[in-house]
Formats: C-alpha cells, sequence, structure tokens
C-alpha cells in the first residue's frame, strides 16, 4: 500500500504532460468549496469492499482520494456525462475523465487495469461500468485514484476538490 500511495504523488506531472480535449466542466460543490451541495448525489465508484488511501493532498501535491481494493473491480461512474479523456499517461496509467457538461462536476479515473471500452465524446450514466481497478502506470498496489474537477473543468482551469467529502455522501451501488 505504501508504494501506491507514493506512487500517486507523479500524478501532478500530468497536467504538464497530457493534451487535453476540449470540456466544459461543472458546477462547484456548494459551501464553499469544501463539499457537496445537496443537488450534488453521485454513484460511489467501486461496488464491494475497499480501504481508504492517501486523500486529497498528503503532503504533496496529491489530488484526489485513493481508493484500495482487488484488482479487477468494477469502476462506476459516479455522475452522468461524456468521455473528454481516454488515455494512458506513465504516473496515472490507463485514465479516463467524464466531462459533467456545465450541470456536474467533471471525475478523473486513473490506474484503470485496460483501456476504457468508452471513446471520447460517448455519453455516460451514473452507474454506469466505466473501467476495472488496476495498477498501471506507476501504482504498486491496485487501487482507484478519483479526483473531482470544479469548473471550467479538468486542467481547464478549474481546480481540484478534495473528493473525500463526495465520496462519502454517494449512495453505495448495489453489487
Amino acid at each position: 500500500m505504501v508504494g501506491a500511495l507514493l506512487a500517486c504523488a507523479a500524478l501532478a506531472a500530468l497536467a504538464a504532460t497530457t493534451a487535453l480535449g476540449a470540456g466544459s466542466g461543472g458546477i462547484g460543490p456548494g459551501g464553499g468549496g469544501v463539499g457537496p451541495s445537496e443537488d450534488e448525489s453521485g454513484v460511489f465508484p467501486l461496488r464491494g469492499s475497499f480501504e481508504w488511501g492517501d486523500g486529497f493532498g498528503a503532503n504533496r501535491g496529491h489530488e484526489g482520494q485513493d481508493l484500495m481494493t482487488d484488482c479487477g473491480r468494477a469502476v462506476l461512474a459516479v455522475y452522468p456525462g461524456r468521455v473528454q479523456t481516454r488515455d494512458y499517461q506513465s504516473a496515472a496509467g490507463n485514465y479516463l475523465v467524464i466531462d459533467g457538461a456545465g450541470k456536474l462536476l467533471d471525475t478523473a479515473y486513473m490506474h484503470l487495469r485496460e483501456p476504457s471500452d468508452l471513446r471520447k465524446g460517448e455519453r455516460v450514466d451514473a452507474g454506469e461500468v466505466i473501467g476495472r481497478v488496476g495498477d498501471t502506470g506507476d501504482a504498486t498496489a491496485c487501487h482507484l485514484h478519483f479526483e473531482i474537477w470544479s469548473q471550467p473543468g479538468w486542467y481547464e482551469g478549474g481546480e481540484a476538490l478534495d473528493p473525500e467529502p463526495y465520496l462519502r455522501s454517494f449512495k453505495r451501488a448495489r453489487r
């Protein structure tokens, strides 16, 4: 687990090394950016058991929340939207970004076992399986690195938000 936590430190380099497609971002959270508002319910991105890994900041600029779980576990879209980016990066491994289309926040899912079957521009529903947990990139243990971004979106002038309050408020998907 320590190796996976250290591996996510390199994710900050993703902004400088990834060419991004256009997206429209989403609204920021209510309450001054400290957590979700009542109208921003979502679906928890994992089915089954997990452990909380490194959180937002983690004394090294970690821009998400690590959810430690078994490789191969289904990863679910927390909000509906459109696929903005589906790519591979040396730190993040296989990753997917879903654009909230100006109505919801952008979400990023990293270290996926394989590239997602979804294509850029494809519509995604909340709760839809979008990939599988893996340990690609600099990860040394299976986990999902999950990020939430304010408007105007993921590396488009938005800012990474602490995803833990959102994750704790999301409805757990049925097995």
